[in-house]
This record gives structure tokens, C-alpha cells and sequence, in this order.
């Protein structure tokens, strides 16, 4: 089995990657960035850049996704990541379902506007290919913008062009992640495309990839599932998760987080950011909601890492259904 790592912006960074990477014993064949918007007269963020680095993530597969509308920003963003980081997989985002992305035209946005979309991805294919560069284009999509409809004339845009892999995100725009989503939808789309295809949406446990039908032999792409329960990789592959052993592994895990954001930045916003990561980690834990709110209102490390103590004396269960999550 196949499975990727999900982008979200603000958890799933070269930190959190690294000590992912760690705990789930080589069960991610694929990690994607978050999203990078060109900036054509700026070029990119350090912190962009820092996400990109080799170093940063060595013994993993890592794939750099780009956000836009414009061809030309596509092409030129992907040159320099192509030639100055030695990528040779660019994923294309049309799948963020952000209002302030929307409104813009792009990620999902995008969808709304299919002949626009085709010309774009025209144009982006041949002036990869006009420049003689190696490197494939791979697109994130979901079913459309309103309505799950909207994906056939969409795939028959995509069958166009060679787009080394599709993963689709069984949702329209406007479901946001609020509406089920609809996995009916891909045992009908592998027989009408012909390209390589991954599957992503709502699996949060075994049981859940065990009543999906249709995708069984196709490459997994865990978003929020893994970012709840980091074990999911290891527990999809057919691996009992010791109990006791998880809370272990799940300590030095938050530890190797929480220490790479504390050496990239300073302690508040190295909170800000575990706090983001707790919003779905917490979840595993019985009984900890007391905890879980000091957390949340933690102003200083001492209080953090006390909650996060607290926390951990809690029961785990990693076979918990998900709570609903805010969005």
C-alpha cells in the first residue's frame, strides 16, 4: 500500500515531517509540502526555502506543491525549485478550499473556470517541455466547485495531458471539510480515467478504509487522519499498535516537534504551532478535556508543558472515533 502525507499549512512543515517520518516506520511512500503562492518579485520565504532544503528531509520522498492561476508563475517557480533543489515531482493545487483562495481563483477556485484551467495546464506542459526539464507535474484536485458533477468534464481536461499522478480529494468546494465525503465517487472515476490516481478524503481509521470501496489498490493520501492519530500509516499496513508503547512513542514524537520548532523560531509561536497540531492530536486522548483546554490557554511553556503532562497521564485510544473537527 501506498501512502502519502497530506499537505496543511502550519502542521505539516520539514519539523513535523522529520519526526513523522521517524514514528511511522517508512509506512509514508510520500510527503507533499504545504502549498508555496510565486511571488515574482519577492521569489520565495525563508521559511519556504528552509522546507525545501535536502537536508531537510533526507530518506524521504518529498514533493513541492504550488498554488496558482497564472502559467507563467507556475513555470518559473517550478524551474527553480526543479534545477536549484534537484525536485523532480511538482504538484499543481487545485484542491484548497479556502475562502481567501477561492476568491482569488485559485486552488478550487480554479475548478470554476474549466476552459481557463485548460489553457493553463496547456501551457504549463509545453513550457516544460519547451525548456527540456525532467521533472513530472503531478495535480491535487477535488470533485468540483458545487457540484460533484463537475469532475467528469474536469477529467476529461485532465486526460488531456500527461499528468504523472491525480489525486483527488472526493469533496466539491463549497463541502469544505463540513459534508461527508463522497467516496462513491471513486470506483466511477478510475473507470472513466485512465491516468494514475491516489484517493483522499475522511479516512480516519481502519474502519474507514475498510468501507471504502473502490480504492483498495490505489495510493492513500492521509491528511487530517494521520495528523490526529500519527499511527494510522503503521495501523493501515496491517501493524497492532501497543498501547502503552504508543504513549511512549507519542511522547518522544511531540518532543521532536516541539524541540525543531523551538531551534526555528521562539517559544510563542513554537506553541502556536503545537497547539495547532494538538487541535487533532488531542483527540486520542480519553477523559483529558480539562487538560486539553489548559492547553489551549496556555500563555507561557511552563504552563504548556504542564498541560501537556497532564495530557499524557490520560488514557490513549488510538481506535477512538473522531471527534468533529472545527474548520
Amino acid at each position: 500500500m501506498e501512502i502519502y502525507l497530506a499537505p496543511m499549512e502550519g502542521i505539516t512543515g520539514y519539523v513535523y515531517r522529520n519526526a513523522l517520518h521517524t514514528l511511522c516506520n517508512n509506512t509514508i511512500t510520500k510527503y507533499y509540502t504545504p502549498f508555496i503562492a510565486p511571488r515574482p518579485k519577492k521569489g520565495m520565504h525563508d521559511r519556504e526555502r528552509r522546507d525545501l532544503l535536502p537536508e531537510n528531509h533526507q530518506g524521504m520522498y518529498l514533493v513541492p506543491q504550488i498554488l496558482t492561476n497564472l502559467f507563467d508563475d507556475f513555470t518559473n517557480l517550478a524551474t527553480e525549485i526543479h534545477e536549484r533543489y534537484g525536485y523532480s515531482e511538482i504538484n499543481l493545487n487545485l484542491g484548497c478550499p479556502s475562502r481567501t483562495v477561492v476568491s482569488r481563483g485559485k486552488g478550487s477556485g480554479f475548478l470554476g473556470a474549466p476552459k481557463e484551467l485548460d489553457h493553463f495546464l496547456e501551457q504549463i506542459f509545453e513550457k516544460r517541455d519547451a525548456r527540456g526539464q525532467q521533472y513530472d507535474i503531478s495535480v491535487k484536485t477535488r470533485l468540483g466547485m458545487s457540484d460533484p458533477e463537475e469532475i467528469w468534464n474536469l477529467l476529461e481536461i485532465y486526460q488531456k495531458y500527461p499528468i504523472s499522478e491525480l489525486s483527488v480529494h472526493v469533496r466539491v468546494q463549497s463541502d469544505y471539510y463540513k459534508k461527508p465525503a463522497r467516496m462513491e465517487y471513486m470506483p466511477l472515476i478510475r473507470e472513466k480515467y485512465d491516468g494514475k490516481l491516489a484517493y483522499n478524503g475522511d479516512i480516519f481509521s481502519v474502519e474507514d478504509y475498510a468501507k471504502c470501496m473502490g480504492i483498495q489498490e490505489m495510493p492513500l493520501m492521509l491528511g487530517r487522519g494521520v495528523i490526529r492519530n500519527p499511527f494510522l500509516s503503521r495501523m493501515l499496513q496491517g501493524e497492532e499498535v501497543n498501547k502503552d508503547a504508543a504513549k511512549e512513542q507519542l511522547q518522544a514524537f511531540h518532543r521532536a516537534v516541539f524541540e525543531g520548532y523551538q531551534a526555528d523560531m521562539d517559544i510563542i509561536p513554537a506553541m502556536f504551532h503545537m497547539k495547532e497540531l494538538w487541535a487533532y492530536m488531542g483527540d486520542l486522548f480519553v477523559d483529558a478535556d480539562k487538560a486539553k483546554k489548559r492547553l489551549k490557554k496556555s500563555k507561557n511553556r511552563s504552563e504548556y508543558e504542564e498541560a501537556v503532562r497532564e495530557i499524557f497521564r490520560a488514557e490513549i485510544d488510538l481506535e477512538k472515533k473522531q471527534s468533529v473537527f472545527v474548520s
